[in-house]
Order: C-alpha cells, then sequence, then structure tokens
C-alpha cells in the first residue's frame, strides 16, 4: 500500500532543539528534513537506547502526550510552525520491538502516530491528569492484572473500550462520519474523574468522536439532547465556525447512553 497522505498536524508545539552536552549540534530526534513514513520493519537504531538523546525523544513525546491527551502524530508543527516527525531510531528504541514502551498506530502499514506506555508516562509526564490515574491503577491491589490493563488503556481511549465504542458507531465519528482512524478518539461521555470502575468500561459511556468534537466535549462546551442533537454552549458563539449548525448523531441514543448525557449535560449547565 502506498505511503498515508496525512497531512503535518497543527500542534505548534513547543519543542527545543536537541544538543549535545557540550553545546555542538547534533541531528534531532524530531527532525527537521525527511518525513517520509516509516514501516515497523523498516525502523533501525544502532545501540542500546540509553543516552541523553533518547531520554529528549522520550520526554518529549510525553510532553506532547500530555499536552494534546492523545496519540502523537508521527508529523506535525512545531512552535515555530516548522515541520517535524519523528526519528526511526528512537522510533525503534519506545517501540514493541525496543524497549516497548510506546504503541504505535498503523495506517497501511505505516506508522502514523505513538502513544507512550503508562510506564513511560509515569517515568516523565509532569501535567496530564492521566498519569495520576495511571500511577494510582498501577498502585490498586484490588484489581486483577486484566482488569488493570482495561482500565489503563480505556484511560488512554484505547484497548477494548475504544475497540467497542468505534464497533458501536461502524467506526465512524458519531457526529460527522469520518472514518479516518487516527484522528477518532473513543470519547468518555462520563468523564473518568467522576465514574466508577465499571462506567470507565462500559462502551454506552463513549462516543467517536473526530478530535476537534472530542476537546470541544471533554471541556463541556459541546454536549447532546435525548435524541442525538449537538448541544453548544454559549461560549462558542464567539466561534460560529468551528461547528455546524444542526449537527446530530445517527441514530438516538440507548436508554443506557441517554443517563450517562443527562450527566454530563447537568455537569456542564446545558
Amino acid at each position: 500500500m502506498a505511503e498515508p497522505m496525512l497531512p503535518f498536524e497543527d500542534l505548534r508545539i513547543e519543542l527545543p532543539d536537541y544538543v549535545k552536552e557540550d553545546g555542538s549540534v547534533a541531528s534531532q530526534p524530531f527532525s527537521k528534513s525527511s518525513h517520509t513514513f516509516f514501516r515497523r520493519e523498516t525502523l533501525k537504531s544502532d545501540g542500546e537506547g540509553v543516552g541523553l538523546r533518547t531520554d529528549y525523544f522520550k520526554q518529549h513525546l510525553v510532553a506532547i502526550f500530555e499536552k494534546i491527551g492523545r496519540p502523537v502524530p508521527y508529523r506535525f508543527t512545531d512552535h515555530l510552525g516548522r515541520n517535524r516527525s519523528m526519528d526511526g531510531g528512537c522510533l525503534k528504541f519506545v517501540g514493541p520491538d525496543g524497549q516497548d514502551i510506546a504503541e504505535f498506530v498503523e495506517l497501511g502499514g505505516y506508522i502514523v502516530a505513538a502513544t507512550p506506555k503508562p510506564a513511560l508516562v509515569a517515568q516523565y509526564g509532569t501535567t496530564n491528569p492521566a498519569a495520576t490515574d495511571i500511577e494510582q491503577l498501577e498502585k490498586d491491589g484490588s484489581l486483577s492484572v486484566t482488569e488493570r490493563k482495561q482500565l489503563i488503556d480505556a484511560r488512554l481511549g484505547q484497548g477494548n473500550f475504544r475497540k467497542q465504542v468505534l464497533a458501536s458507531w461502524q467506526d465512524r465519528c458519531a457526529v460527522t462520519s469520518c472514518e479516518l482512524s487516527v484522528v477518532l478518539r473513543a470519547s468518555h461521555i462520563l468523564p473518568w474523574r467522576d465514574a466508577d470502575n465499571a462506567e470507565r468500561l462500559d462502551p454506552e459511556n463513549g462516543l467517536p468522536l473526530i478530535a476537534t468534537l472530542d476537546a470541544l466535549f471533554d471541556a463541556g462546551l459541546i454536549s447532546f439532547s435525548d435524541d442525538g442533537r449537538l448541544l453548544c454552549s454559549s461560549s462558542l458563539k464567539e466561534y460560529p465556525d468551528l461547528v455546524s449548525p444542526g449537527l446530530k448523531l445517527p441514530r438516538s441514543p440507548s436508554p443506557k447512553m441517554r443517563t450517562y448525557l443527562d450527566r454530563h449535560r447537568r455537569q456542564h449547565g446545558f
């Protein structure tokens, strides 16, 4: 299959240049030049993946993940508007064929995004509430290994929770019908912090949304009525081009989903 024709995501994320200890110029763990997508089997690296350069990659992979709250796209723009992409060697080190501390999102056999695993988030995470939640799950002795993995995956919008949520809506965004999996999020209706473990894993407590709608939904700037109509907060009046009027879910939510949506609306003042 041909290489994906995906654009550079406009993250404008702050990404200082990597320099060696002596201050000399070094090749960048997030490249400024070649941005060709890699297949997993084409990743190459030298050494054990231990050192300042790989530490820089790990640290900033987690920092970007914390900032955007989803898998980190393989190529994106930095805070200066420059095109950046992940170094193949660094990907090899953190990926399943290396230290296995990051998962890859693949499209047509090509790596299009990477998600740091809980161990890496716990090591380098600083601001993301997910890091704290994952740490609590890791320490919860009442959970079985299987339960803990299911909950961690769900907290990251991955695993069976994501699969079930997307399958319920034919692997499309529930609002726009977008099928591009790399931009789809399995959004919790009742936020993680307010849900018990059963609710956190319940696919009825989820909607597949494209990244923009997911961010608005999570922030409580949009919600949905019992018949599936998209509701907008008055705060969005100043941004009329952000959400198209008249959007609606293609089917009415189930009774159980309506209870979650009711709690979401009440929580955010709809």
